[in-house]
């Protein structure tokens, strides 16, 4: 994946009559020739760019072989080192004629393409080109319908580039059949570290095969595969996953349904999981029985920092158990812990406080009734409050002071005073 050939970018420099006798020159059948699927799309070649090319002549120049309009916002683009092209309805002839004036460009380093509609035809246009060019480390290919095709056209691509490092590919309408070509890109690739996957459609199949290539990957530090269909199965084979894994250090699987056996198999992985930093598990079905075999993981875990467990109805066993964990554990790691909202019992509440007296600087965070009595404390207060300032009111209006007037509510409906107490 190196940068592209002195002839391609002399090419590039003499314009478009140049790059296409460059190109007709190339062999038909070899692989190694820069951009060679993107000029075997229904797009005409275009000139290689130059630096800054997506803003200049030669985005013009690929947007007029496409076919498309040229998207304002690039020609209008300031000197920078990103392209921020959310929301802009691309679409697949689009995403070519970008992925043109990008092949050689050395300026760019963050792609933001999020919500384009690109489909898998239009991210294999970008892939292609991410194949060639080794600046661009930042890619936004989030809520684009790419299904199957398009996993199939990013593994490809991740098996040969070297420079991304962030990779959201959220709300694209994943499966467990494109898990598979997704779970090679991610058992192979050790240099993105930063994935996103969340809201997509992978199921527990997926869960197995992104598990096994979470157990190889040597690269990923952040992880979120939160709002998909992970369950039991699928669920224990990710936790098994992350019990092998030895570079993670943030997870999110949040919105999930991994049950009170996936919670097991997550208390498991801790056990051995000597990395992990942050750990979202958040609304995921986990009962008391599921919380307390997860916190048998807690016992033994020095490296965890951030844990959220809200939305799960570990009721007040549940919560307890994981602070009796903690506070069994002298050399946790926890700086935050959010609980779900239950009912503060007694015991709960005297199992925080010696938790607090243990780890000063542990942030615990609840709901229940403590806030709830407080909230209606404070109402019952204004609410007093407000009646107190009514009688106030109506003294007045009667020439009377607050301190020697006490009213009677039903006889002003009745047009009479009250006599001052001191009259009485």
């Amino acid at each position: 994946m190196a940068a592209p050939p002195p002839a391609a970018a002399a090419a590039a420099t003499r314009g478009p009559t140049a790059a296409h006798e460059m190109a007709a020159e190339e062999p038909s059948g070899t692989s190694e020739a820069p951009g060679e699927a993107l000029r075997a799309s229904p797009c005409p070649p275009g000139p290689l760019a130059a630096p800054r090319a997506a803003g200049g002549s030669s985005y013009l120049a690929a947007c007029r072989a496409c076919g498309v309009s040229p998207a304002s916002c690039l020609l209008r683009r300031p000197p920078g080192t990103a392209i921020p092209l959310r929301h802009r309805g691309l679409g697949p002839r689009g995403a070519k004629a970008l992925a043109l004036s990008l092949v050689a460009d050395t300026s760019i380093i963050k792609l933001d393409l999020g919500d384009n509609w690109l489909l898998g035809e239009g991210v294999a246009a970008i892939a292609e080109m991410l194949k060639e060019n080794c600046y661009i480390s930042d890619v936004n290919l989030s809520d684009n319908k790419l299904g199957t095709e398009g996993a199939k056209a990013l593994s490809a691509m991740l098996l040969e580039n070297n420079t991304i490092v962030s990779l959201q590919l959220s709300g694209n309408e994943f499966d467990d059949h494109a898990a598979k070509y997704l779970a090679d890109a991610i058992t192979a690739n050790s240099k993105v570290e930063i994935l996103d996957l969340s809201y997509n459609r992978f199921g527990d199949k997926a869960g197995e095969a992104l598990g096994m290539a979470i157990a190889e990957n040597i690269g990923l530090k952040e992880l979120k595969i939160s709002w998909n269909h992970f369950h039991s199965e699928g669920a224990a084979a990710l936790a098994r996953g992350l019990g092998a894994n030895i570079f993670l250090k943030v997870l999110d699987v949040s919105y999930n349904g991994f049950d009170n056996s996936g919670a097991a198999a997550l208390g498991e992985a801790l056990k051995t999981n000597n990395v992990l930093e942050e750990l979202n598990i958040s609304n995921n079905h986990i009962s008391v029985e599921g919380a307390l075999r997860f916190a048998v993981g807690l016992k033994e875990n020095k490296t965890l920092k951030t844990l959220n467990m809200i939305r799960n109805p570990m009721q007040n066993e549940g919560c307890c158990g994981v602070l009796k964990a903690l506070q069994a554990n002298p050399g946790t790691g926890v700086e935050i812990l959010d609980l779900p909202d239950i009912p503060v019992s007694k015991e709960f509440a005297e199992l925080c406080d010696a938790v607090k007296i243990l780890f000063p600087n542990l942030l615990l965070r609840h709901g229940g009734n403590t806030k709830l009595q407080r909230k209606s404390q404070l109402k019952v207060e204004l609410q007093t409050q407000m009646q107190v300032s009514s009688l106030d009111m109506a003294g007045a209006a009667w020439g009377r002071t607050p301190s020697d007037s006490c009213l009677n509510l039903g006889s002003i409906s009745g047009l009479k005073e009250t006599p001052p107490l001191s009259q009485r």
